[in-house]
């Protein structure tokens, strides 16, 4: 449920900047809210997805056998 008003959210504010643009110009403060809302919406795609969870665990996993690798060298 939270992620379908997070949806209709982030299309009204790419909505709005569209407009802004538009209308004002191209401001400073009119690039930013776009570009804020283009940012929002790569990282709704990647964690929608499954980037984010994959590269974690892949994190996690490089993490663990560092640790072994660093765990037999101080066994040597």
């Amino acid at each position: 449920m939270f992620a379908k008003f997070q949806d209709m959210l982030l299309v009204l504010v790419l909505i709005y900047a569209v407009y802004r643009i538009a209308t004002v110009g191209f401001t400073t403060i009119n690039l930013f809210i776009l570009l804020c809302a283009i940012v929002a919406v790569i990282s709704m795609a990647l964690n929608r997805s499954g980037a984010y969870a994959r590269a974690q665990k892949k994190k996690e996993e490089a993490i663990k056998k560092m640790e072994e690798e660093k765990a037999e060298k101080e066994k040597k």
